[in-house]
């Protein structure tokens, strides 16, 4: 009986015209905007604007020397990431191996947070015998039951995602336990026994639901959990050559404004169903999304509007940067901003390790018990930067694509340990950003302990070809480096000013570097710079001297748009050469910096 009504379903999808056909031969999605014609991918943020707010934390780092300071074992390969929230936290799942891309042998492990800043070490969610990477990992049942997923692990040598046809599941409880380990899917032999033998009636009503829904299942490559069931368009041969990859890999979906759902997979495929999944329209490449064999993450987020995150390549090869585009509907996109514009070097080569954040996931409208505060106020993103550092992304909500108003920013009275609202942070775990409180006093510190990556805070402005800076700080030595830039939109650095791991306080001046003064370890610094980038001059005065006047390094920048505060020489696109592991260790001694008070104006 089950059978027929399968192969009666699978007639109905074939032979029933879709109410959407005559939406089929039009754009599913627009990205309005020029800004993809001026990508730039010789910059790690392809020379585009950040969306304002946008702060970067990395929950792991992979360190082949250090594991206790990463996940436990020393390996280096980490990707395939999901997000959820549950009871209060927010949890991040991801696979991981010794070197290589799926190759053997594998642990699925997850990390947890009350606040998105601090996590919790890497733990495994499933035993590593037996689990190996998926697509999706987490599932809010109806009667409240939290799941998690991992594929099983059917064999010792690589195996592709669509080759995967176990799917292994257990309860993340509400005190945050794991429960046992059962098989919810496999036309193998069973690796363990099926959830139906549980004594848990609630988990069980649970697996099943999670077993009739298409649109969790269909996540996988293809559709393979759901065999006949899947969309008839994975057998599309005219699909098979859209690009890298053909129709069906690593789909997602929202529902938009009109209730229509949306799925996205690789390659910039985009289908549309008004009948919640039962059919779906011919997948096609909308002309204006430029997505390629990355993935690309769809969600309505909780200010009612839409966001789209994605690597702005239709190619196979290049993953950076992160960007972002929002809209109203669910259909028209606007505002390309970056998300993630930083490329550290790939410190551990291994098979396909692409280079960039990438693989980005949000928060299903499935994985979501509405508990973590803050996802009312900000849409959180999980990716991985080289395959093999763990990423998250809080994006201020409403998306906000440029600053409207000059700042003026007194850390002295913000909050410790919290979000520091208006700044772009670049958050590594060995050079954390955050606002910090020594002796009563309050500062925005940036601590680089990090022998290859920085610490990197941006305060985005209203672009101004003129503009006022002051900025007060205490650098806590003299022989460490930070690098106070003003940038345009795109991206380059026409005013330079450089404290120095001599002491010095120096300016770029044209081509040339120029001393300006001294700087004393523990002592407060006062830096104001006045740039007119259109005449394509700036001064500088060091702790209220005279006025050093300078040319500007980049005389192709007219406006300005942002102050950048980094711990790190410039480095642009980096290698993929690896480094050497035993000098990738934290810094017995970190560079610190901490900034009191940042004032921009028009002057």
């Amino acid at each position: 009986m089950k059978r027929l009504l399968i192969m009666m379903i699978i007639a109905l999808n074939l032979m029933t015209p879709s109410p959407l056909a005559a939406q089929e031969k039009s754009t599913p999605i627009v990205v309005s905007g020029n800004e993809q014609g001026r990508l730039n991918l010789q910059l790690p943020d392809g020379g585009l604007k950040p969306v304002v707010g946008v702060q970067n934390i990395q929950i792991l780092r992979a360190s082949r020397n250090q594991p206790e300071q990463a996940d436990g074992d020393g390996w280096t390969y980490a990707h395939h990431q999901d997000l959820a929230v549950w009871k209060g936290r927010i949890y991040a799942a991801w696979a991981m191996t010794p070197k290589d891309e799926d190759v053997p042998p594998y642990k699925v492990v997850y990390a947890t947070s009350r606040d998105g800043w601090q996590w919790s070490a890497p733990a495994d969610l499933f035993p590593r015998k037996v689990s190996c990477a998926a697509r999706f990992y987490f599932y809010r049942a109806t009667n409240g039951r939290m799941l998690a997923f991992c594929a099983g692990n059917t064999a010792d040598s690589t195996v592709s995602e669509a080759e995967k046809k176990v799917l292994l599941v257990r309860e993340i409880t509400a005190d945050h336990q794991l429960g046992e380990v059962f098989t919810l899917i496999a036309p193998l032999p069973d690796l363990l026994p099926s959830f139906e033998t549980s004594t848990d009636a609630g988990f069980v009503a649970a697996c099943r639901e999670a077993a009739g829904s298409n649109l969790l299942l269909e996540q996988q490559d293809y559709g393979v959990y759901l065999g006949d069931l899947r969309m008839k368009w994975h057998a599309d041969k005219e699909l098979n050559s859209v690009g890298f990859w053909k129709f069906g890999k690593a789909l997602c979906f929202y529902h938009r404004q009109d209730g229509a759902l949306v799925g996205l997979c690789k390659m910039g495929l985009v289908t549309l169903s008004d009948d919640n999944g039962q059919t779906w329209s011919r997948p096609v490449q909308p002309p204006s999304l430029l997505a390629g064999s990355g993935k690309i993450w769809g969600q309505r987020t909780d200010d009612g509007r839409f966001a789209l995150a994605y690597n702005p390549d239709p190619g196979r090869q290049i993953r950076y940067p992160l960007v972002i585009v929002h809209g109203d509907d669910g259909r028209e996109f606007r505002d390309l901003r970056v998300v993630h514009g930083e490329l550290p070097p790939l410190r551990y080569p291994g098979k396909y390790k692409n280079p960039g954040a990438q693989y980005v996931r949000g928060l299903a409208e499935w994985a979501d018990d509405g508990t973590f505060a803050d996802t009312k106020q900000a849409l959180w993103l999980v990716y991985s930067v080289n395959k093999e550092d763990i990423w998250v992304s809080r994006i201020a909500l409403p998306v906000k694509p440029d600053e409207t108003a000059f700042p003026t920013d007194d850390f002295t009275k913000a909050t410790p340990n919290a979000v520091v609202p208006g700044w772009n942070l670049y958050s590594p775990k060995w050079a954390p950003v955050t606002v910090v409180e020594n002796a009563g006093k309050r500062s925005l510190e940036l601590r680089d302990g990090d022998p290859f990556d920085y610490a990197r805070a941006v305060r985005v402005f209203p672009e101004s070809a003129k503009v006022r800076v002051e900025l007060e700080l205490t650098p806590a030595q003299a022989n460490a480096r930070l690098e106070i830039e003003l940038c345009d939109p795109a991206s380059r650095r026409p005013v330079r000013v450089v404290l120095t791991e001599t002491g010095t306080v120096q300016a770029a001046d044209g081509n040339n570097a120029v001393d300006l003064g001294t700087y004393t370890a523990g002592e407060k610094l006062s830096l104001v710079i006045v740039a007119d980038a259109e005449a394509g001059r700036y001064n500088v005065h060091v702790n209220g001297g005279a006025a050093q006047e300078l040319a500007v390094a980049e005389a192709d920048a007219k406006t300005l748009q942002r102050l950048s505060l980094r711990t790190g020489v410039w480095r642009g696109v980096t290698d993929n050469k690896g480094v050497d592991a035993a000098v990738d260790v934290p810094l017995p001694t970190p560079a610190v910096f901490q900034v009191q008070r940042v004032r921009i104006e028009a002057p």
